[in-house]
């Protein structure tokens, strides 16, 4: 009988998840069935070729009531996090880990590949079904940590207590007849964890057991800097913030744009500015030939083609594990940072032009990329294969 994988997606945004779980079932192959389960359906379409049935999944989102009642400090640790999304409250949590179960048991799951999906990688424990932990570093954790770390300093101020957040697993846990955990990153314990990222943006580098995943699928041709574009790339939200679109329309430099996020309308004032609209994603060679510079939010799969690429970044984060990542980038020499809606259009354009015309920083950024090329790339279908591929002989 054809062994079943389900590739869940349970929090966050961006098509980057999407695109991790298909490079996991491209790397396994078409021996296996797979069905899809997904918080957001915007990219459902790349994944639809390769599976049986793809479906919206139980979704994680922010749960903010005792963090405003603490003023809303900034997330400290991921654990903190976790409590924002379902871990501070039983019953939520209680009808997403019901859900998971369902779906595992009713689609005779046979494998679970979890990206931002730690509800369902608790629900696979329950039922005894082995489970590979994807995603980024930030995102994939590892398990056996007392508590999680503090991840910037600038936020320090804890809002759940993981001791009561390791209450509320474990009463679940018992409920469903499984062993209890140690400790909460032990929601994390999947029989194989394989995040993709290298270990200079990796916030948990030096605790790992397991080895990480290139983050990059493939060798990127590294630009000769002779490129003179500005390239964009924002998937979801940062257009909303209305002076980088006005700095977008201002820039007297070529500016070329993938905006998935963006409606109709934002991107015909673009085009009408002169920014060439494209409406699919760019292959990285065109961005390597064409590219001087590059514009995002500091996701972490666009940081580290941008590396892959050897080509500066300027970074516009719209959340902590945007400026987490960024920042480690940052301190490599290979992007600045924008901070979060704090510039008028004016001055994201002399930004901009002054990382345009820095030959030097272009020089840097070359030799940085030609360092880092071992740890970005892979052969990740056989480095997927031969540690998945045991858990369902």
């Amino acid at each position: 009988m054809r062994r079943r994988v389900l590739l869940a997606w349970g929090g966050g945004a961006g098509r980057g998840h999407v695109v991790t779980l298909k490079v996991m079932a491209e790397a396994l192959g078409n021996q296996y069935d797979y069905d899809a389960a997904l918080c957001r359906m915007d990219h459902a379409a790349e994944l639809s070729h390769l599976c049986d049935a793809v479906y919206p999944s139980a979704g994680l989102y922010n749960q903010r009531q005792l963090r405003k009642a603490a003023g809303s400090p900034g997330t400290a640790t991921w654990g903190d996090f976790l409590g924002d999304l379902v871990f501070a409250y039983p019953e939520r949590l209680q009808l997403q880990f019901d859900w998971w179960v369902e779906v595992l048991r009713t689609r005779r799951i046979d494998l679970l590949v979890a990206d931002f999906a730690p509800v369902s990688m608790l629900a696979a424990r329950a039922l005894g079904i082995p489970s590979v932990c994807v995603g980024t570093g930030y995102s994939a954790p590892p398990p056996g940590m007392d508590a999680f770390p503090i991840l910037l300093s600038q936020y320090s101020t804890l809002v759940h207590d993981e001791a009561v957040l390791l209450d509320n697993v474990n009463a679940l846990l018992k409920r469903a007849g499984a062993a209890p955990m140690d400790c909460l990153s032990d929601v994390y314990r999947a029989s194989v964890s394989m995040p993709r990222t290298i270990r200079q943006l990796d916030p948990y580098d030096g605790m790992r057991a397991e080895s990480l995943l290139p983050p990059l699928n493939e060798a990127v041709p590294r630009s000769t800097g002779t490129g003179e574009e500005i390239f964009v790339y924002f998937s979801t939200a940062e257009t909303a913030y209305a002076p980088i679109v006005e700095a977008l329309c201002a820039v007297k430099l070529p500016v070329r744009a993938y905006l998935p996020g963006a409606d109709a309308d934002l991107l015909a004032r673009l085009a009408r500015a002169g920014v060439t609209v494209e409406t699919a994603p760019v292959a990285a060679d065109l961005i390597a030939m064409r590219t001087r510079l590059m514009l995002n939010a500091g996701q972490h799969g666009t940081l580290c083609m941008g590396l892959g690429l050897g080509l500066p970044q300027l970074a516009f984060p719209q959340h902590l594990e945007h400026e987490y990542h960024a920042r480690r980038a940052a301190e490599l020499g290979a992007v600045d940072i924008v901070p979060y809606r704090s510039w008028e259009a004016d001055r994201i354009v002399a930004a901009i032009d002054d990382m345009h015309a820095d030959g030097d920083r272009t020089v840097r950024v070359r030799a940085l990329s030609e360092a880092l090329d071992p740890d970005l790339f892979g052969n990740i279908g056989a480095l997927v294969r031969g540690r998945v591929e045991p858990l369902l002989a």
